[in-house]
């Protein structure tokens, strides 16, 4: 019996491509519990007709064991209620602790009601299976209860994107909150800079003696004879370039850029000095 009905394909999913559209399909696995191996066999022979893979328990104790040992959790167990030692909605009930995903399915006679109505109360069966049973009816309720574990996986599936997903956009937030608080602080460092060469500009525009006194020089020297014009203009131009070195590193050094000194014709002795 062990032989014939334990089919140790674990359930998992393959993808079937046909052309360009593809779909998964769950492969799934079915676990037979009774104690009377005629009785399982009749099971497994519509579990072969429906083409799913299953395996056998003769008891509860080895179904337990069995269920703990998957790889990944049975699609469906199929119970007897009547066995030795443990009653199959003993057996389901702690089975459902261990793999609270799998679809229970509970066989039994009319006689056995009392047991199926407490085994529904507690959560511990999905769905119950009378003996006699007809068997259009049981392979309709396994395809049902196959589709009602993919669900279930479904579900769980997406929930689990759900929550990746949650967990990268907090992280992303965090990062983008993260920068902003940087670059505004950066905003307001260069805020201060600029107020400060604000201020110096406005000191230097509130003295405009001094603004002339590259002129009263040049006044001064012609009145003494005590330079020629070209050496004059060479002043004003060496004058023009200390004084351009001097605010560029100063922009430089607040994240501001200067035009290059060609482009200001400040080599340009004869446009720039004004001197005649």
């Amino acid at each position: 019996m062990d032989n014939d009905m334990n089919n140790e394909a674990d359930k998992k999913k393959e993808t079937v491509s046909s052309g360009k559209n593809k779909q998964e399909k769950f492969i799934h696995k079915v676990l037979i519990v009774d104690d009377d191996e005629n009785v399982g066999k009749s099971i497994a022979r519509i579990l072969k007709r429906l083409k799913i893979n299953f395996a056998y328990a003769s008891n509860g104790s080895k179904a337990l064991e069995k269920v703990q040992k998957a790889s990944a959790p049975f699609s469906i167990i199929i119970s007897d209620q009547r066995m030795p030692g443990m009653r199959g909605s003993e057996f389901l009930e702690q089975a459902r602790k261990i793999s609270p995903d799998t679809i229970r399915f509970l066989v039994t006679g009319y006689s056995d009601m009392d047991a199926v109505l407490e085994a529904i109360n507690k959560g511990a069966i999905h769905r119950y299976i009378s003996k006699p049973w007809d068997t259009k009816e049981f392979m309709n309720a396994i395809q049902e209860g196959l589709k009602q574990f993919e669900l279930i996986m479904e579900n769980e599936q997406l929930l689990r994107l759900a929550k990746d997903q949650n967990t990268q956009l907090y992280e992303l937030n965090c990062e983008l909150r993260e920068k902003t608080e940087t670059h505004q602080k950066n905003i307001e460092n260069l805020n201060r800079e600029i107020d400060k060469l604000e201020k110096q500009i406005k000191i230097i525009a509130d003295k405009p003696e001094q603004d002339n006194s590259l002129e009263k020089i040049e006044k001064l020297l012609k009145e003494k004879n005590m330079l020629e014009q070209d050496k004059l203009n060479n002043l004003y131009v060496e004058l023009l370039k200390e004084l351009f070195e001097q605010f560029s590193d100063i922009a430089i050094r607040n994240g501001f850029e200067m035009p290059e000194s060609d482009s200001l014709n400040i080599n340009n002795s004869e446009d720039q000095s004004g001197f005649s």
